[in-house]
């Protein structure tokens, strides 16, 4: 197995000898197995347990078996507790736990200069993973399953199945701990293995490799069919500081859309479901302003455009600015004696000119104000639409309102026609924004 497993480091480039690694250790036989092959490779390594203390004294003896099997190597051990059992039963554990986890990882790796985290996942992982990602539904991407190498996240022992690992820690009489919530059945990857996989064996006993081998194919479809995918990335989508545009109306036109959809949308959380819905909704002219969430993400489809933001993005509250202190404390305020060509964020008034309390806010049905150079108002919603803002610009649009009511100027773009300074006169203000 040692032989197999330098094979598999140099063939992938994986890490070499120079590399210092970090190795996620839990107790189990997988990680245990994989710091004695490190061992036995002269390797310079260290490991990191995490202690989640949801099995009471059995997660506390993982953890006295990690520093214990740390001195018996002869390496350095990091342990870090993160007590979940206060929340069990309120949150997804499990998601929970990887999360915390790869963050302290990171940590570590930054603060001790490591160069990447090993972690024990085998064939059995990767075979459960693509099963995973039938069942929620997936790409060519998803079928890929779990990569050797992920950035700093390595997997040296995906080539071993969790046979062979075992049969490796009985030859060599290796001790490790039993996870008994492994053989629960309640969790999704637990049911998988349990049951599934089982029955999936007896129709073909080298399930493992073949997974293996499709996914090393469908990996290579994958990277023919992303060189399409990205140069449709590229003609689609516009990236904002704060948000992500998706050209609805040549969305509209992709002969592949489901396929094209599903790479745009991949990295924001949505599911198959919203997938199928936002490609009805833009195939059949369906309600503007239609909205979906996913974890992480809001989508809102606009009249030409899909735009995407973060969804824990505050909403604008509004501002009331009662002095010219207060003022500074949201621009930045001069006192000009010579008038230059104001840029968009940029604003010259008369200080006489502002009635105090003046309010900053974002901007509310029926809203409208007479844009700088034109002689008529105009409702700001159709001088947004004319300035081609997208939905979420509209949503954080900015209007500095007169103690009058006035809308002295709509931040960032224009200024009221009713507040034009003369340039031959002297001594302005000028209001700044970033």
């Amino acid at each position: 197995m040692q032989k197999q497993f330098q094979s598999n480091i140099i063939k992938n480039q994986l890490f070499n000898k120079n590399s210092k690694l970090l190795l996620a250790i839990s107790g189990g036989v997988d990680s245990v197995v994989l710091a004695h092959l490190l061992k036995e490779g002269n390797y310079e390594f260290s490991l990191a347990h995490c202690n989640y203390k949801l099995r009471g004294k059995e997660s506390d003896g993982d953890e006295q078996f990690c520093r214990k099997l740390a001195k018996e190597l002869g390496v350095s051990i990091f342990v870090k507790v993160f007590d979940l059992k206060k929340k069990k039963g309120k949150i997804n554990i499990q998601s929970e736990a990887r999360e915390l986890r790869y963050s302290w990882f990171n940590e570590l790796i930054n603060q001790h200069e490591l160069d990447c985290v090993l972690t024990a996942h085998h064939a059995n992982d990767h075979v459960e993973t693509v099963l995973i990602n039938l069942l929620r539904g997936t790409g060519s991407k998803g079928m890929k399953g779990i990569r050797a190498r992920n950035g700093k996240r390595v997997r040296p022992l995906l080539v071993f199945t969790k046979k062979e690992i075992e049969a490796y820690a009985r030859k060599n009489k290796l001790d490790h701990r039993l996870d008994k919530s492994n053989l629960e059945a309640k969790y999704e990857r637990n049911f998988l293995r349990l049951k599934v996989v089982p029955l999936l064996k007896e129709l073909n006993p080298s399930l493992e490799k073949t997974f293996i081998e499709n996914s090393f194919r469908m990996g290579q479809e994958y990277g023919m069919a992303g060189d399409y995918l990205k140069s449709r990335y590229k003609e689609l989508v516009t990236e904002g500081k704060d948000f992500v545009n998706i050209s609805k109306t040549k969305l509209k036109k992709e002969k592949y859309i489901e396929s094209v959809l599903h790479f745009l949308l991949d990295d924001y959380g949505f599911n198959e479901t919203q997938n199928k819905n936002i490609i009805d909704n833009i195939m059949n002219d369906g309600e503007s302003g239609k909205l979906f969430h996913s974890p992480t993400h809001k989508l809102t489809i606009g009249r030409s455009e899909l735009v995407i933001v973060p969804n824990n993005g505050k909403k604008l509250s509004e501002t009331i600015v009662r002095s010219l202190s207060e003022l500074k404390k949201h621009f930045s305020v001069s006192e000009e004696k010579k008038f230059t060509l104001p840029s968009q964020n940029e604003l010259f008034i008369y200080g006489e000119q502002l009635r105090f309390p003046l309010t900053i806010r974002t901007y509310r049905a029926g809203d409208k104000f007479r844009p700088f150079g034109m002689k008529g108002f105009k409702l700001l919603s159709d001088f947004l639409k004319s300035e081609k803002q997208n939905a979420f610009e509209k949503e954080n649009c900015r209007i500095l309102v007169n103690g009058n009511g006035d809308i002295i100027w709509v931040m960032g773009l224009r200024s009221d026609e009713r507040y034009r300074v003369d340039p031959d006169k002297k001594n302005y203000l000028k209001l700044s924004i970033e």
